[in-house]
């Protein structure tokens, strides 16, 4: 009888001591950017360049990790020092910058969920779209805007993965 319940045993704790955590998160450091983050697995970079609304060129920044279709993890930084508003609060700087990020996307619903004007000032908000839904955070701080970006499938919703990766940015 005994040696039937070893038996149990041994592969419980086989399987206990065999389990691999199905994200190794890795961390991302962008020395230019002046930031790290913690991403569920390595991302790539990659870059745009826009204008201003007053014409002035500026480059976006991007690191993206997407292991799916249906989930996507990303940082975008722009250096505003050339182009910073002198004009306007704190405060609705974030919200245009959330309102544009959220057009961009094609966002049927918004829903702001923090604004922090403190020492790292930002905005935080979910959005759905036809196709996906997802969680940003949109920092300005010393001129440069950072957003940190999850976006996922309808179907699969924000889960709390969303918040790990947002929790993770660190100014260096």
């Amino acid at each position: 009888m005994k040696r039937y319940l070893v038996i149990p045993a041994i592969l419980v704790l086989a399987g206990l001591f065999s389990f691999v955590p199905a994200t190794t998160w890795q961390k991302y450091t962008s020395t230019e950017g002046r930031y790290s983050i913690s991403f569920p697995g390595k991302p790539e970079e990659s870059s745009d360049t826009d204008k201003s609304e007053d014409g002035t060129p500026f480059k976006i920044h991007f690191a993206t990790y997407a292991p799916s279709d249906s989930e996507v993890f990303m940082t975008g930084w722009i250096d505003m020092t050339n182009f910073y508003p002198k004009d306007g609060s704190l405060k609705q700087m974030l919200e245009n910058s959330r309102d544009g990020a959220t057009k961009s996307m094609q966002a049927s619903k918004v829903e702001t969920t923090a604004i922090n004007l403190g020492d790292k000032p930002y905005i935080e908000f979910t959005f759905v779209s036809e196709q996906f839904t997802g969680k940003d955070r949109i920092y300005l701080i010393n001129k440069f805007q950072y957003s940190i970006i999850t976006i996922f499938s309808l179907s699969t919703g924000i889960p709390p993965v969303a918040d790990q990766f947002i929790a993770s940015f660190k100014l260096i």
